[in-house]
């Protein structure tokens, strides 16, 4: 048996919901949940079966993610675990799953999901992250058996902090509904829901509204682009910014009606506005993998994909990915301007970018590869036994 420990995942986590949900489904793991009961309350898990560890409601506990329930039945699931797939950083399940897994002799491996890039150790919390990082945090990853990436470039800002070379990388995998044909009569549609031209380039941003993600600066950028016919969605939800944000500082740009702010869309709401769309654009801080960059490639969406994706190096020279070389405003502007030229509809060389996605993100290659890896790495101790 395999177990895997995350943090409460919920429908509005993004990317993380979708990628721990398929290790969880390939590796057909038992999922413990470290939840925060706030969060529980105003939503509900993405998960249909998980032991759920609770966090205290104790604000410095809280804080920390110390758990007040749930942890005696979980560590005696980790006891009879052959591999513990680990999900997340920087929270108070760190050290206890590491102490468990010692306890037990189970090993682990983790699964940083972005959370070792250099741009999280900036901000506020800072001291904190580094106190956390020189204690419990080096400790756990200096006995993981393995960290899994989701591409080259986030193991490579990895090893630093992994101590010797246990990096491995496999591509998140999208659904199979992500590889379905365009829907010409649902693009139509939800141009015509949104008030859109069925002739004009539109560009689409989808992804929570978070300042690591900058859709104000998207906005402005495509308020300086020379694409008066363009139209820019803005798909996503609140997360630090909010709809109203976007819609306030696209009134200042003057776009008026070319900016459409719709909130979150998922399932086949997402599917019709990416139908509807002609370039996906990212201008992100950050972005270890980024599903909603890899589920445009399988439209056949042209991309715009700021320096801080890294899935950008491994899409190489594709037709109609844009790799831009610096995160200035007036770069994403020139941009826009160069891709909004041509004929309407989407830009040579839709099947070669969706063929790539179907290459590279296919969930049956991600599953075959990720059970492969956990057999390697769970046959290096033995329950019972001391690591």
């Amino acid at each position: 048996m395999i177990a895997l420990l995350t943090l409460g995942l919920y429908p509005s986590s993004g990317g993380p919901s979708k990628s721990i949900r398929a290790f969880a489904d390939a590796l057909d793991a038992r999922v413990i949940s470290w939840v925060d009961p706030a969060e529980r309350a105003r939503e509900p898990l993405v998960w249909g079966d998980t032991l759920e560890v609770t966090g205290s409601t104790r604000p410095l506990l809280k804080q920390l993610q110390v758990p007040a329930a749930g942890t005696a039945e979980a560590e005696a699931l980790i006891a009879r675990a052959r591999l513990v797939s680990v999900h997340a950083f920087w929270r108070w399940h760190i050290p206890w799953v590491h102490r468990v897994c010692r306890r037990y002799g189970v090993p682990y491996w983790y699964v940083p999901h972005g959370s070792l890039d250099p741009f999280v150790m900036q901000g506020h919390d800072a001291v904190v992250k580094h106190a956390f990082l020189a204690g419990a945090g080096r400790a756990f990853l200096h006995d993981a058996a393995a960290v899994i990436c989701s591409t080259p470039r986030e193991a490579e800002k990895a090893r630093p902090l992994v101590g010797h070379d246990r990096a491995e990388v496999l591509h998140w995998p999208l659904e199979p509904g992500d590889f379905a044909p365009r829907d010409p009569a649902r693009r139509a549609a939800m141009r015509a829901r949104l008030g859109i031209p069925e002739s004009a380039p539109v560009f689409l941003y989808l992804g929570r509204l978070s300042p690591m993600k900058r859709p104000l600066e998207t906005i402005a950028a495509f308020g300086q682009a020379d694409v008066p016919e363009a139209h820019l969605v803005v798909t996503g939800n609140d997360f630090g910014i909010t709809a109203e944000d976007c819609r306030s500082v696209a009134a200042q740009e003057g776009l008026g009606g070319r900016v459409h702010v719709t909130g979150p869309a998922y399932g086949g709401d997402k599917a019709a506005l990416l139908d509807a769309a002609d370039v996906y654009v990212s201008l992100s801080h950050r972005e270890n993998f980024n599903y909603t960059a890899a589920e445009a490639l399988a439209a056949g969406l042209a991309l715009i994909l700021s320096p801080g994706n890294d899935l950008a190096p491994d899409l190489g020279d594709l037709p109609g990915v844009t790799h831009l070389a610096d995160d200035a405003p007036a770069t994403a502007a020139a941009a826009m301007t160069q891709a909004a030229q041509g004929p309407p509809g989407l830009a040579p060389g839709a099947n070669v970018r969706a063929g790539w996605a179907a290459r590279h993100l296919a969930p049956d290659m991600f599953a075959t590869r990720l059970r492969a890896a956990a057999e390697r790495h769970a046959s290096h101790a033995a329950p019972g036994g001391a690591l």
